[in-house]
């Protein structure tokens, strides 16, 4: 029995379509698990620390940004907030300057901040610790005391 060049054709192009298909969906499920967790920390000359998804074009940009803020009821404790509800009503992306960038760090799947932003736990301020690192401090140089001498002109 002989196939004919036009069902040959035909058959090889369908099967070059499933193929096709499962490629697509087996990338998309990949990608699927590699989404499952956009978040990063990004720590800033400032001293300042922001979670959220990173975009590095055109402009380094952070969305879904939550950010530190310092709990004045517990002593060294802070809260995680949205930054799109801090009282000046910003918008819930950022631009950073990539020159006050301390470090990025990706963070894990079970990160309590990943958790606490996903909705995963409710009702809890994750417990975060604060980096080691600290803002470069600039100091002031001091003047000295001129106990009632003038300066001579």
């Amino acid at each position: 029995m002989m196939i004919n060049k036009d069902k040959f054709f035909k058959i090889a192009l369908v099967i070059a379509i499933i193929l096709l298909v499962v490629l697509v969906y087996l990338s998309f499920i990949d990608k699927a698990k590699a989404i499952k967790n956009p978040y990063y920390a990004v720590y800033l000359r400032t001293g300042d620390m922001y979670f959220g998804k990173i975009s590095k074009f055109p402009k380094f940009t952070l969305s879904d940004v939550w950010f530190l803020q310092a709990n004045l009821n517990e002593q060294g404790g802070f809260n995680l907030t949205e930054f799109d509800k801090a009282i000046f009503g910003p918008s819930d992306e950022i631009e950073i300057n990539k020159d006050d960038i301390v470090w990025i760090s990706k963070l894990r799947d079970e990160s309590e901040v990943v958790k606490y932003i996903q909705g995963d736990i409710t009702g809890v301020t994750p417990q975060v610790e604060t980096p080691q690192t600290q803002a470069p401090q600039t100091e002031m140089p001091q003047n000295e005391s001129l106990q009632g001498e003038m300066p001579e002109e």
